[in-house]
């Protein structure tokens, strides 16, 4: 866009500021379980800015009709002060999927609810989803020059205003203007023209800024900026992390709402080769920084993406970074100074033993024995049903019975190649079950009497572990892993499925290749 086109569109909007970080990961959210009685699969199409009108489709396991409504709830408004809900339309030829749009028109964090009535009686459901400008929108050519066209109109013409009303305005009808009059109106036309001057030039200055921060919070595709360091304790490796340096008020500490009972799901993956991967739980060591012990995952550069949910403001977001690990220490029978998480997992494997993407029968041997099997599936497309179901079996040829691991039946990561796509799923979706219970601890607490504003929250309290019983894990039987996700964009992936099975958990590996919607 050049100055004189700036200079106009400044003339004419009143914009609000665009502060924002993209979350990196998919924009679309999805939902898999229970609302109230019925079974049901959410898909909430996020728009790309805000504000703007998210797409909601429902689809419902009920054979009679049932009512759909959606409403959004912000974080920073009080429940009653919502807007009545939109009610979902059947959409033609089907029997039980229904569609609905709704306006966000706040950046922050929402809460879409969900109700399903019916004649078996009436759920919800909580789907939080982040409101963020994730792209920059183009001005067509044809609006720029009718905007430049506008713009020039209203200069000349205020312009021209301002000299008549200065020449004529004390005249006598009928009398003309003389040399006085005149001068009078070259002077504040001067004035007018050097005040609109400088309007245009604080206006552009000020509209630059404002698009270079904005450009800056997209380009940064994660949010907060995350710091990492390896240092050497004994037999062990351990990982300091500081979130928020630049990005946080340096007097303000971290405030996390925990996720199925961590504060901070933390995954590596060594670039390149993408051949080591580990899913761990950082501990606070103070207001902004973590530590972690490393597993022994071989020496590399790797990726690190941290998922996190706020507490004061119920946004999840993915900081991101990468560090050099160190080769694993060989100081044998020395006492370590950190203990693991019991629920930190890791994997390493050779490139040989990843499953080809494209394969017709996709098997990933696991190295104790056993296989997981990605059940077939249709070519895989942008913003279509990944198929993302795995079916494992244990070194007897028998399925395996899986536990639970940290509340769900399996817990997987998915990597666009390039690192420019990352999503973390659970059977239930890929949403933040930590900003699902802020927004229901939210709404008891309205309920109770509370104030609607965020920081009179209940404090210390473990949103993760609320409503986790809504959210069942496998179909099929104990073996079998569903994961609803669509890939947001073509390209190369990696998934890590992991799951627990006598007393262990395991991953697997799998590639894909994402066609777009015209390959």
């Amino acid at each position: 866009m050049n100055r004189r086109v700036r200079a106009c569109v400044f003339a004419f909007v009143l914009v609000f500021p665009l502060l924002a970080h993209a979350h990196l990961g998919s924009p679309d959210v999805f939902f898999d379980g229970l609302v109230g009685p019925y079974p049901a699969r959410i898909t909430i199409r996020m728009p790309m800015v805000v504000p703007g009108r998210a797409e909601i489709s429902v689809q419902v396991d009920a054979a009679p009709p049932v009512e759909v409504s959606f409403l959004p709830l912000y974080s920073h408004t009080a429940v009653t002060n919502a807007p009545p809900p939109d009610v979902g339309r059947l959409i033609r030829g089907e029997t039980n999927l229904y569609s609905g749009e709704l306006w966000l028109m706040s950046s922050g964090a929402y809460s879409i609810e969900v109700k399903i009535h019916g004649a078996k009686g009436e759920g919800s459901v909580e789907i939080p989803v982040n409101s963020l400008a994730i792209r920059q929108l183009p001005l067509p050519p044809y609006l720029a020059k009718i905007l430049l066209a506008l713009g020039a109109l209203l200069v000349f013409g205020g312009l021209a205003i301002v000299v008549a009303a200065a020449r004529d305005s004390e005249l006598a009808p009928g009398v003309s203007p003389g040399k006085a009059e005149r001068r009078k109106a070259w002077v504040a036309g001067a004035i007018t023209a050097l005040v609109i001057v400088f309007v245009l030039v604080g206006g552009e200055r000020w509209w630059n800024s404002e698009e270079t921060v904005f450009r800056k919070g997209l380009l940064g595709a994660a949010w907060p900026d995350l710091e990492a360091k390896v240092r050497v304790d004994g037999s062990q490796r351990i990982l300091d992390l500081t979130l928020g340096r630049k990005d946080i008020e340096p007097d303000q500490s971290v405030s996390l709402i925990p996720d199925h009972g961590k504060l901070i799901h933390f995954f590596l993956i060594r670039e390149g080769t993408l051949d080591a991967f580990g899913h761990l739980h950082p501990v606070r060591k103070g207001g902004k920084t973590f530590e972690v012990a490393l597993p022994p995952l071989p020496e590399g550069r790797y990726e690190m993406l941290c998922d996190l949910t706020f507490q004061k403001s119920g946004m999840s977001f993915t900081a991101t970074n990468s560090v050099e690990l160190p080769p694993v220490p060989t100081g044998a029978g020395q006492t370590n100074s950190l203990e693991p998480d019991p629920d930190d997992s890791w994997a390493s494997y050779p490139a040989s033993s990843v499953p080809a993407a494209g394969d017709t029968n996709l098997v990933y041997q696991l190295p104790a024995g056993g296989r997981v099997v990605w059940k077939a599936h249709a070519p895989l497309r942008v913003r279509q049903d990944a198929g993302l179901q795995f079916e494992v079996w244990d070194a007897a040829g028998n399925p395996a019975e899986l536990e639970p691991y940290m509340g769900m039946m399996s817990h997987a990561a998915v990597l666009r190649k390039d690192g420019m796509v990352f999503a973390h799923l659970h059977p239930s979706g890929n949403y933040s079950m930590a900003a699902q219970g802020y927004f229901q601890a939210k709404m008891a607490h309205e309920a109770a009497g509370g104030a609607g504003s965020d920081d009179s929250m209940p404090a210390g309290m473990d949103h993760s572990k609320m409503g986790h019983m809504m959210h069942h894990a496998s179909t099929g039987g104990t073996s079998v892993i569903s994961l609803p996700y669509e890939f947001p964009t073509a390209g190369d992936y990696r998934i890590w499925v992991q799951f627990k099975t006598g007393g262990q958990v395991l991953t697997a590996v799998f590639d894909a290749t994402v066609m777009g919607p015209g390959d």
